[in-house]
């Protein structure tokens, strides 16, 4: 019994350490967020009763009608990644992929970052396919979604220069050299992959795999040329993104202050939102309505004022995705597996 204790304590220990670990994660990422967030409202002095006030001039059918564009673009993803398990495996049914997707949407305003891999998960399990091809198929999805971000921050970035210039140099006093640094850094970047390449081939090690991990997203990347329906897949793409940006711009006829505002801010907002989206926080709280008011006070809004429609252009959706979240995870709870085993899967 002693020697029993004495070698599965190791394996209890280690389970525990990673629990352990995992929720320090989740309180860090949450804590990181609620901070950021009692900060901005703390530094704009923007108490419960301005912001009740200031609730009072939201008109809601524009909300809802972003909400609803919202949710149109979730259902455009499902039926994109439709597409790329077809090319692979089989055709899933649609109402199975676009619940996991929700679900998964959902469950990553608790643990940052672990829907992607658990929607996979869960789709594996209810339809006996193998989780690391799921997966892979996710891997693609977020390459071509990390290039249309690319290219919308450059559509931004030339539609507004003098505006974006202007604020970088007057406001926020970035000094010159720091943007030529920011350029010259962009195009060694771009440099430094002919670099990694040669290296891979001559010294292997470190540079062979970080030159493979290179060529996988760009490989995923063109996939797509070999789906049933390339042009479909590419026709979805441009709708999730539209949607996107359109949302931002039904948005701003909620509220006075952002009612005159074009469609070049929205875009500008969007991108500025989504550098908060990528910041560690559940769901991006707190990094999201920090960038989001930095954008709208570029475009001549209020600081307090900017402060309180960012939280309106952040909670209604959020609440709106766990609730439709949830749906989705109740379906899943109610569709038979088709098989027993699944793959485990570490969430990170």
């Amino acid at each position: 019994m002693g020697y029993y204790n004495r070698s599965s304590a190791g394996p209890f220990k280690l389970l525990s350490l990673n629990k352990l670990k995992k929720a320090i994660q989740i309180l860090a990422s949450l804590g990181l967020g609620v901070g950021i967030l009692f900060w901005l409202f703390t530094k704009e002095n923007l108490d419960w009763a301005s912001f009740q006030f200031e609730l009072k001039k939201i008109n809601w059918y524009w909300i809802i009608l972003g909400i609803i564009n919202l949710q149109l673009s979730w259902l455009y993803r499902a039926i994109r990644w439709q597409m790329q398990i077809e090319a692979i495996d089989r055709r899933y049914a649609l109402r199975d992929l676009w619940a996991a997707s929700m679900a998964g949407v959902a469950i990553n305003y608790l643990i940052p970052r672990s829907g992607e891999l658990l929607k996979c998960a869960w789709v594996g399990k209810k339809t006996g396919s193998s989780t690391p091809r799921l997966i892979g198929t996710v891997v693609t999805e977020r390459a071509i979604d990390v290039l249309c971000l690319l290219i919308i921050v450059c559509i931004g970035f030339i539609l507004e220069y003098d505006v974006l210039i202007s604020f970088l140099l007057e406001e926020a006093k970035v000094p010159y050299w720091l943007l030529y640094l920011g350029l010259f850094g962009g195009l060694l970047g771009l440099t430094s992959l002919f670099v990694i390449k040669r290296l891979a081939k001559s010294q292997g090690g470190v540079f062979a795999k970080v030159w493979d991990l290179v060529m996988a997203l760009w490989e995923g990347i063109l996939s797509v040329k070999k789906l049933k329906r390339p042009f479909l897949f590419i026709a979805l793409t441009l709708l999730i993104w539209s949607s996107y940006v359109l949302m931002q711009y039904l948005v701003f006829f909620a509220y006075p202050p952002a009612s005159n505002f074009g469609f070049e801010v929205a875009l500008i907002v969007f991108i500025f939102s989504s550098f908060g989206i990528v910041v560690p926080t559940p769901g991006g709280i707190g990094s999201f309505q920090f960038f989001a008011q930095t954008a709208l006070v570029i475009y001549g809004m209020a600081s307090a004022s900017a402060l309180f429609f960012a939280n309106i252009m952040f909670w209604p959706f959020v609440i709106s995705n766990i609730v439709i979240g949830t749906i989705g995870f109740l379906i899943l709870s109610n569709t038979p597996n088709k098989t027993n085993s699944i793959e485990n899967i570490e969430v990170q």
